[in-house]
């Protein structure tokens, strides 16, 4: 069977990329994020969240180890500048400084596993979770087997891969199906991290020690108090949506019985991630999306 995905670019300039370098990077990022970054790989990356004391997420982001002392953090760019104002206020004595991305680099994302991407000359790290680093040019490996990468670089190496585009909304489908959530402005501080699933996603290490919410996040995880989840949806709606926007239970406009995280086109239908409460959930409770008279959603399993 021919397994071959076409190979096509995909244009993430919603995102960027913050660097993080020093002595202390590696002490300072792993006491401020979700994840274990001190046993994190160089050459590696993984999914992490950023809680304020409360628990509730600030950031979802990938964190890439570049070098002993030298991290990528790449989250949504309508937010990073708050969030590194934010990492900032905690660095105190500690020998770290934290940029920009370069006006000249650009975040692409990469589908395929035909000989097209295999001819492009990408330096492709074979395992899922790894990167390879080329003439200051990163490429992440977010699923081997099915051919999904990250690529950061100048826009001239962008440029040079001469493959075909695809639109973003293919990026953000392939999340949603993969049970990849995002934090916008809209929902900062409106999740804890289990609610958008990253204990199931390997972004949650409950093992390590302190970082901002810790107490909070262990909590919920120890005492199994997670009343809310976060579900895959489709509906046949035509209205705009954002994420922020609000679920509800047919006939029941007082109270939201969930949240948008986020939304995909597809060829037939809107694709979407919804944190929902797992008892309406349970009960198949009617849900509508942006009222109680809304648009009905279809609601998945969980990825």
């Amino acid at each position: 069977m021919n397994t071959d995905i076409p190979a096509r670019l995909i244009d993430l300039d919603d995102l960027t990329s913050l660097r993080v370098t020093g002595s202390d990077a590696t002490k300072f990022l792993h006491a401020q994020f979700t994840n274990d970054l001190a046993n994190l790989p160089q050459n590696a990356w993984q999914y992490s969240g950023y809680c304020t004391a409360k628990g509730r997420l600030l950031s979802f982001m990938i964190i890439a180890r570049t070098g002993d002392n030298d991290y990528l953090l790449i989250l949504p760019a309508e937010i990073s500048e708050g969030i590194m104002s934010r990492l900032r206020m905690f660095v105190m004595r500690d020998d770290v400084t934290l940029t920009a991305q370069d006006k000249d680099w650009h975040i692409t994302g990469i589908i395929g596993t035909s000989d097209e991407l295999r001819a492009s000359n990408l330096v492709i790290a074979d395992n899922t979770s790894e990167l390879s680093i080329t003439d200051n040019a990163y490429l992440l490996t977010l699923d081997s087997k099915t051919g999904r990468y990250m690529y950061l670089a100048s826009r001239d190496k962008t440029d040079d891969l001469q493959l075909p585009s695809a639109d973003r909304k293919e990026w953000s489908r392939l999340d949603i199906l993969n049970g990849i959530p995002a934090v916008y402005a809209a929902t900062q501080e409106a999740f804890v991290p289990q609610m958008v699933n990253l204990d199931l996603i390997g972004a949650v290490n409950f093992k390590k020690g302190c970082y901002p919410g810790q107490e909070v996040v262990a909590r919920v995880h120890y005492l199994g108090k997670i009343k809310q989840r976060m579900f895959i949806a489709t509906s046949n709606t035509k209205m705009a949506t954002k994420s922020g926007d609000k679920v509800y239970i047919a006939g029941k406009p007082e109270s939201p019985a969930g949240t948008l995280v986020q939304s995909a086109e597809t060829d037939s239908d809107l694709l979407l991630q919804v944190v929902l409460k797992n008892n309406a959930v349970e009960e198949n409770a009617d849900f509508r999306l942006g009222s109680a008279e809304g648009d009905k959603l279809q609601i998945m399993e969980q990825p």
